[in-house]
């Protein structure tokens, strides 16, 4: 159905005529209509291009660049986005929340042409090192300054269709056409084995190509209403943003803190008619593992679709037992190829010592084992890597040729045609049932509450502070934990609280052995496999 449509915006367009006065997004405080979410994307679109396109510059305007944008999620932060992708920058969103040392990180390989920044995280974003360019975002979103919220921003800017400069117009549409699915689109950061942030970069064609086939196969129409859960910096969202622009949905966004507080969580997502979670194992366990559904089921659910980590059979089987009619889908695949490259589809209800199998892949992809020789793996129960080949997979690491190298390679397919293939470090295995199932990970890359974190980072941190000699980390994967042992004169108190201000709360070890010294192997390197053994300083 993408065709005849060359970018993000062709689809856009099309949902807002056809649905223009119905709702389009929504957070606890405001709420706009589609035809409001154009009207005020165009015209931030226009108050980027009178920074970003001087007059005198218009007729060497270069789409593809990125644009940082600092905010909490609610509907300006849509609009935002929205605003970037028709000037034709890839937008990357930093949460705030992060500490400075990563932000200051991530804007370090960014080094964006501009970031769009919320007007009460302008003192993090100072405090982050950013020197560069900055715009308000509500100068951007809402046609208005950030003190200016007294309900005049959507009165302002519900006409701006009628009275729109007809010069900004052709401006915008000019630029518009340049825009077409090799252009960037966004760019979200995942952990780095040397201690600093890769930036995933992908294009208009990918997410077309990929949310194509995930609104039609789980049959996603005007009529949904989405719940979404993940942060914009996690690629999860992807799925809510681009599905409600590709079918006319309404996104209801919803609120970190409510995750806090399961009742007022429920009483959102039944108040507001929520129909779809496509949310982290972690967030759906904080409602089923806090016995939220003796409060109140959400009755108009129709798909519950979770991915990042392997779902607990017994938060599942919650979930079934209290939200029967909707659909369960295990979805799988890592940001490099666009969201999801395999989804299954469950039929029944599972037993607490059963594996959910990764299912299928979507139509355009191909999904292959290799062993340590690349090899395509045929037998089963011979574990392999996980490869992906075909459509969406990503440009590779924005100003990273090195690593892009390394995990984005050209492929000879078993039919003697060359492909461009992403290897993912995920292992798994094909079953007697001809199912394939996890296997855990090549390397020392893991999933954590929902965030694919590489442990080399976590032990960067670690060693980077005071009085730490040196460190290893290692992930339980039955427990979800991470634990840090540690040598050096910290204790572990002090150690955990100096690591929050260095790491995301995500990638802080739930646990901390000190240890007198580590066991060196035959090579000189620490010896993973005696951790054990170590003596321990309590």
């Amino acid at each position: 159905m993408n065709e005849l449509r060359k970018n993000i915006i062709d689809i856009y367009e099309n949902t807002v005529e056809k649905y223009g006065n119905r709702e389009a997004a929504m957070d606890p405080n405001s709420s706009i209509t589609w035809k409001e979410y154009r009207s005020r994307a165009r015209q931030g679109a226009n108050v980027l291009l009178d920074r970003l396109m001087p007059e005198a510059s218009n007729n060497s305007y270069e789409v593809g660049y990125p644009i940082a944008i600092f905010s909490e999620k609610k509907v300006e932060l849509l609009i935002s986005v929205m605003s970037c992708i028709y000037v034709g920058a890839f937008y990357t969103y930093i949460n705030p929340e992060q500490p400075a040392e990563r932000i200051a990180k991530i804007l370090s390989v960014l080094n964006p042409k501009l970031v769009i920044v919320d007007e009460e995280f302008k003192d993090k974003l100072a405090a982050a090192g950013y020197a560069g360019d900055t715009i308000d975002m509500y100068q951007v979103a809402g046609g208005a300054s950030a003190s200016d919220l007294s309900g005049k921003v959507s009165q302002q800017t519900s006409n701006l269709e009628m009275s729109g400069n007809q010069s900004e117009t052709a401006r915008l549409d000019a630029v518009v056409e340049m825009i077409n699915r090799e252009t960037p689109l966004y760019g979200v950061f995942t952990s780095g084995s040397t201690g600093t942030p890769k930036c995933i970069l992908i294009n208009h064609g990918a997410v077309m190509d990929f949310i194509g086939h995930f609104s039609e196969v789980f049959d996603f129409d005007e009529t949904d209403v989405i719940g979404n859960q993940a942060p914009f910096d996690f690629d999860v969202s992807v799925k809510d943003i681009y599905t409600s622009i590709f079918t006319g949905a309404k996104m209801v966004l919803i609120p970190r803190e409510y995750f806090s507080t399961p009742p007022i969580l429920l009483d959102y997502l039944c108040d507001n008619h929520v129909t779809n979670l496509t949310w982290a194992v972690s967030a759906l366990c904080i409602i089923s593992g806090l016995k939220g559904f003796s409060y109140r089921v959400p009755t108009d659910i129709r798909r519950v679709m979770f991915s990042g980590e392997v779902m607990p059979m017994k938060q599942l089987a919650l979930w079934q037992e209290n939200v029967s009619n909707a659909r369960y889908v295990n979805l799988y695949g890592p940001s490099e190829i666009t969201c999801n490259c395999t989804y299954f589809q469950l039929d029944r209800k599972y037993d607490k010592n059963e594996k959910l199998p990764l299912g299928k892949p979507f139509p355009g992809r191909s999904i292959y084992l290799l062993d340590e020789n690349g090899q395509v793996i045929t037998e089963a129960n011979k574990p392999g890597e996980i490869c992906v080949t075909g459509e969406s997979i990503a440009v590779g690491y924005f100003n990273n040729p090195e690593q892009t190298s390394l995990h984005f390679v050209i492929f000879t397919n078993p039919q003697g045609q060359q492909e461009r293939m992403y290897k993912t470090g995920d292992m798994a295995y094909i079953a007697d049932d001809g199912q394939m199932y996890f296997a855990g990970r090549k390397d020392f890359q893991i999933k954590h509450m929902g965030h694919r974190i590489e442990l080399e980072e976590i032990e960067g941190g670690i060693n980077n502070m005071p009085d730490v000699s040196r460190s290893i980390c290692v992930y339980d994967e039955n427990r979800h934990r991470i634990s840090a042992y540690y040598t050096g004169d910290v204790d572990k108190k002090t150690l955990h609280l100096q690591l929050k201000e260095a790491l995301p709360v995500y990638m802080v070890p739930n646990k901390f052995i000190h240890v007198s010294e580590f066991i060196l192997n035959k090579n000189g390197k620490i010896d993973r496999k005696r951790l054990d053994e170590l003596e321990v300083i309590e």
